[in-house]
């Protein structure tokens, strides 16, 4: 154990944090605008174009739009516009977000999807899953975001781990100390420094409370963010747990304040994701082992039901909506003691609640729905996950009836950008 007076050292000059983009892209954080991207890379996949083509120049157009009525914002409050010129498309400058994640082939400008980024995109690996898998493989240094010369310089001073488990196991153990939460502050002038001195989890759980205790300064620790962007990047990793439902932000008046505290509903998930020890393996490979110990579908189940008991109006939407349908539009039935409304636009993305966004459902269906195993068209095709196919494929219809006031601009929306919480 690291002693109060101890003062870490950096490994080498430029130690730091690198996200898997090369700029800030807290825009790019969002699933909406991450996957987003992800099925329309895979649209175009076949037309064999480039990156720099009008095509995709028109699907990020069409993003954009999508995007800016949905609440999604960067770094400064400001509505998020995936469309550049050839010379600085998005791919040219963020593409190593999707490559970085195991989404994107690394290809010379052709666009190009990897065996398991095409299964996220066809819905096939699920959001949740994606999450899961990320949090347990993406490893620092990384051949995708660092250069030969910076991985040698991590290799000398025998340094690597895995930072999102990292920020898990922390923020695990602060909260059984009844603090679970960490600040940016704290992530870039404790965490980062502490971990080019390999120490282990309860040093930087020590080192943050007696920081909070004021029991020590922070005089003489590095800056591993001495770069204009480095902060941003840093806090990426936080909003990554934030957007995937690993840990919930609360704002401050400055972003070095504001807090993220752990989701103490997923403590068991995230403990068996913790227990689970780093593989040398695929990222399909891992798919099959995340199946197995059934930690996704966990997750989906308990982030649904979160998720449904913050929503405000979430009684007089369901009234009207039932109302309106009187059954279930998947299953036919009847019964109001099981069935719910769903939101078709996500209520988080500013979705409305009224009968044009809502479907009335049967419980388990309405989880599917929202999980992202099942999906309907604006022609009203119903697609199942390739999970939810094996339980559900001889009693789900492949296709249904839309009323004339369901909207289908909100299910093109969804149908295009979502792939469940």
């Amino acid at each position: 154990m690291l002693a109060q007076n101890f003062i870490p050292k950096k490994p080498f000059p430029d130690f730091k944090w690198k996200w898997a983009s090369f700029a800030p892209s807290e825009g790019l954080n969002d699933p909406v605008v991450l996957l987003g991207v992800l099925f329309r890379m895979h649209k175009l996949e076949p037309l064999r174009v480039r990156f720099s083509s009008d095509e995709f120049a028109q699907e990020m157009r069409e993003l954009s739009k999508d995007i800016k009525d949905s609440g999604i914002v960067d770094y400064n409050g400001n509505s998020i516009n995936l469309e550049r010129t050839p010379e600085r498309n998005l791919i040219r400058n963020s593409g190593q977000y999707w490559k970085a994640v195991g989404l994107l082939a690394d290809t010379r400008g052709e666009i190009r999807l990897t065996d398991f980024g095409r299964r996220v995109a066809e819905h096939d690996v699920s959001q949740t899953e994606f999450a899961a898998i990320t949090v347990q493989t993406f490893k620092l240094p990384n051949a995708k975001i660092h250069n030969t010369d910076e991985r040698k310089l991590w290799a000398d001073n025998g340094l690597s781990f895995y930072p999102l488990r990292l920020l898990l196991s922390i923020l695990r153990e602060l909260n059984e100390n009844g603090q679970g939460y960490i600040t940016t502050e704290e992530l870039v002038r404790i965490i980062i420094p502490l971990s080019g001195c390999k120490a282990e989890v309860s040093d930087y759980v020590n080192f943050i409370l007696w920081f909070r205790a004021k029991i020590i300064t922070l005089i003489g620790w590095p800056d591993c963010t001495p770069g204009a962007n480095d902060l941003r990047i840093a806090r990426e990793y936080l909003l990554f747990l934030s957007h995937y439902g690993y840990i919930n932000r609360i704002e401050q008046n400055t972003r070095m304040d504001e807090q993220y505290l752990y989701n103490d509903e997923l403590d068991a998930e995230i403990t068996a994701i913790l227990a689970e020890q780093p593989k040398d393996e695929s990222l399909q490979q891992a798919v099959d082992r995340i199946r197995v110990a059934d930690v996704a579908s966990d997750i989906e189940r308990k982030r649904v039901e979160s998720s449904r008991r913050s929503r405000p109006n979430q009684a007089r939407f369901r009234k009207e909506v039932l109302a309106a349908y009187e059954r279930c539009v998947i299953t036919n039935v009847m019964m109001p003691e099981v069935l719910e409304a769903a939101h078709i636009k996500p209520y988080k993305y500013n979705g409305e609640d009224t009968v044009a966004n809502g479907f009335p459902m049967r419980m388990d269906i309405h989880l599917l729905f929202d999980a992202g195993h099942l999906r309907i068209s604006v022609e009203g095709q119903i697609e199942l996950s390739n999970r939810a196919r094996l339980d559900y494929g001889a009693t789900v219809p492949p296709r249904i009836y839309l009323p004339d006031f369901t909207s289908r601009e909100f299910l093109r929306w969804r149908w295009e950008n979502y792939n469940g919480l």
